[in-house]
């Protein structure tokens, strides 16, 4: 089978392997679709570790990472399955980690844990993405409830869309979305949210000690971001974006609260789905490119171009 290796920064060639085995407890996934993680891609092409880890990534990367949003077809089941069979249609909610081959491939082991059954009415683009869906739903699980607050998302990447489209769905009377990206904002109201604005706009300095803003959830990571959140919300923010700078919490701050990133779990995965299932959040728009998996280059450019929110990428 084929599968993208990333052997140096900027190198990405479809190498072949034998076809995977499933071991004990695995299926082997015929691979339709894999959703892009632009942040991830970007840092492992450029030859820099999404977490600043010292020392990361290692090159050449096993090959297909460091894809895992995925969905597919059940092609064979390991000794001990139950629950699927050939033919199954399933989506990955969450990655087999850093030391496993990734999914950026035709074909992949997956232990059945790893996966929920893709439902009938969704095709493989809406589905791809459940993996990254999961990692916003963890910040809905926890308090606050969002029930008719007035939320703010911080940075509208895909996962700021994700968040916008959760808080609707959760009920939140306003969303207010703030991103650089003029684009990016009017995208966002394609979305559901109710305004997007530039912070640094007169619009959206407008909002800084206004009351308007109840709760923030930032998908950004960057420190400016946060700050701007901190400064806009009455009650707490919610940090989900990768962070690479240190926050500030200013005497000014006292009264908030700030909600740490909980991690990856199956309650969060099926919250996401249900939101999938109901079509209150939507993944499909959100992959604005669509290439062949022999084109991984061309579509991180697109996404380091910003001409893409994510890529869509067939085996």
């Amino acid at each position: 089978m084929k599968i993208l290796q990333i052997q140096s920064p900027g190198h990405a060639p479809l190498i072949e392997i034998a076809d995977p085995t499933p071991g004990p407890g695995e299926v082997t996934v015929r691979i339709e679709a894999i959703a892009s993680c632009p942040q991830w891609d970007l840092t492992m092409m450029a030859g820099r570790d999404i977490f600043d880890r010292a020392g990361l990534p290692h090159y050449p990367a096993l090959p297909g990472q460091p894809g895992h949003e995925m969905t597919g077809i059940v092609e064979s089941i390991g000794p001990g399955v139950t629950g699927f069979a050939p033919g199954d249609a399933v989506v990955a909610w969450r990655t087999m980690g850093e030391d496993k081959p990734g999914y950026y491939a035709e074909k992949a082991c997956v232990p059945v844990c790893d996966l929920l059954p893709r439902p009938a009415h969704l095709t493989a683009a809406e589905t791809a993405g459940l993996e990254m869906a999961m990692c916003v739903a963890a910040c809905f699980l926890a308090p606050p409830d969002l029930a008719g607050e007035r939320v703010s998302i911080g940075g509208l990447g895909p996962a700021g869309m994700i968040a916008a489209q959760m808080a609707k769905a959760a009920g939140a009377a306003r969303v207010i979305g703030f991103d650089l990206n003029p684009a990016r904002c009017a995208f966002a109201l394609t979305l559901g949210a109710d305004q997007a604005h530039d912070p640094r706009s007169d619009q959206g300095a407008r909002f800084i000690g206004s009351g308007d803003v109840d709760y923030a959830i930032d998908c950004s990571g960057s420190a400016a971001s946060v700050q701007f959140q901190l400064d806009i919300v009455r009650r707490g923010v919610a940090l989900f974006g990768v962070p690479h700078e240190a926050y500030r919490f200013e005497p000014r701050h006292f009264g908030l609260t700030l909600y740490g990133y909980k991690g990856h779990t199956i309650e969060a995965a099926n919250y996401a789905m249900e939101r999938l299932k109901s079509g209150a959040v939507r993944l499909a728009p959100l992959s604005t490119a669509e290439l062949p998996l022999s084109r991984f280059a061309e579509g991180t450019a697109l996404l380091a171009e910003r001409k893409a929110l994510k890529v869509l990428y067939r085996p």
